[in-house]
């Protein structure tokens, strides 16, 4: 499942079974924040190193993904200090209830993208310009700064005609606020 089929249901509506949520971290976060995610189940104040030890990871990349999930309030932590050994040990709970939020932010994240190129898209319609190898995509001021050559291969930058552009970007955006 890929995040912007993620994005198209709403989360109001979404009901969070383990499989969805599975699916959800995967495609936001990578396979591996999946598989911490569902190791750490509903514990409250897991401790990090037994996570790497319980799925055979180096505590840096437990932590890289802990941090991140932490990022979107998908994960709350407390340290605390190791009397004998002086290191900070921190305890980690995953915030199931954060996902919705999380995906609502998203979702209204990408619909303002969206909205933003296809507001550009429509005011350059007709004066982008495009690399016949596909290197680079301009408009009229960017192609003139360049004498209308492509800055990667040389060749001559022609005129691309953007009206399936505009139609891909407002299904886009009728999609995600349906």
């Amino acid at each position: 499942m890929e995040a912007e089929l993620i994005l198209k249901e709403k989360p109001d509506k979404l009901r969070l079974t383990k499989r969805k949520l599975h699916a959800i971290i995967e495609a936001l976060f990578g396979e591996d924040a999946a598989k911490l995610v569902e190791t750490m189940g509903d514990r409250v104040g897991v401790n990090e190193f037994e996570l790497a030890e319980q799925l055979g990871w180096e505590i840096a990349k437990v932590r890289q993904i802990l941090y991140r999930l932490h990022e979107y309030h998908l994960t709350i932590y407390r340290r605390k200090k190791d009397r004998q050994k002086g290191w900070y040990i921190s305890y980690w709970t995953f915030r199931k209830d954060q996902v919705k939020p999380m995906l609502e932010k998203l979702r209204a994240e990408r619909l303002k993208q969206l909205k933003e190129r296809l507001e550009r898209e429509l005011a350059n319609k007709g004066n982008f310009y495009l690399c016949p190898s596909g290197c680079v995509r301009m408009d009229f001021d960017q192609a003139a700064d360049y004498q209308f050559k492509c800055p990667e291969c040389g060749k001559v930058l022609q005129v691309q005609d953007n009206t399936r552009t505009i139609e891909f970007l407002k299904e886009k955006i009728r999609i995600l606020t349906e």
